[in-house]
């Protein structure tokens, strides 16, 4: 099965393109996050929506915003990623508001945290991450999940061509983001040419 491939941390239109053209269907933006080399404005995600695919997902990823933002993007996007400490009555908010899918992340440390999904019924599916979320470049310890008979989650920390293989014995969706860049918060062309060329691979 063709895995589902989110690139996130999108600055750049040729990237973007680059990205759709390899096999990317969801594209991902960090919204208003100064701690993030990625992060971006609203009005910067407007003019880097303008010429995506209809086909192709458009992610906002936020920590902790408000509702009026999310508002605004839901103009441009058509998921929401919540990386912050969002609770499920805000989810519904969300809902009640837009017309979003929404995506919340579990930043997993153990067995532990994958039960903290229960606390957010009201996401549309879910993405597991490193506590430090990428920021220490700590990759994800895929052994956590080993046991969970439910495969429908996204999963991020430290994706790279060396992992890869790795991560889809898991799940078939990922979400990519340092580990096709060589400088932070540059994306690589040829990095993003190789992992998809690895994931082309292994579909055959």
């Amino acid at each position: 099965m063709k895995p589902t491939v989110k690139v996130c941390g999108q600055t750049d239109p040729e990237i973007i393109k680059l990205c759709i053209e390899q096999g990317a269907s969801l594209i991902g933006f960090i919204i208003n996050y100064p701690k993030s080399p990625r992060s971006i404005s609203i009005e910067k995600l407007k003019s880097l929506t303008k010429n995506i695919p209809d086909n192709i997902k458009k992610v906002a990823v936020m920590v902790n915003s408000s509702i009026q933002e999310v508002k605004e993007i839901s103009n441009y996007c058509n998921v929401i990623q919540l990386h912050g400490n969002e609770s499920n009555d805000f989810i519904d908010e969300i809902k009640k508001a837009t017309n979003l899918e929404v995506v919340k992340v579990i930043k997993v440390n153990n067995k532990e945290d994958l039960e903290t999904t229960k606390q957010f019924p009201s996401a549309d599916i879910f993405l597991y991450d490193t506590p430090s979320m990428g920021q220490s470049g700590e990759a994800f310890d895929f052994e956590i999940l080993k046991d969970l008979k439910n495969r429908n989650f996204f999963i991020a920390g430290k994706i790279d061509i060396n992992n890869i293989e790795t991560a889809l014995r898991y799940t078939d969706k990922i979400d990519v983001n340092s580990g096709l860049e060589t400088k932070k918060g540059i994306k690589d062309p040829e990095k993003i040419k190789q992992f998809f060329n690895k994931l082309k691979n292994n579909e055959n």
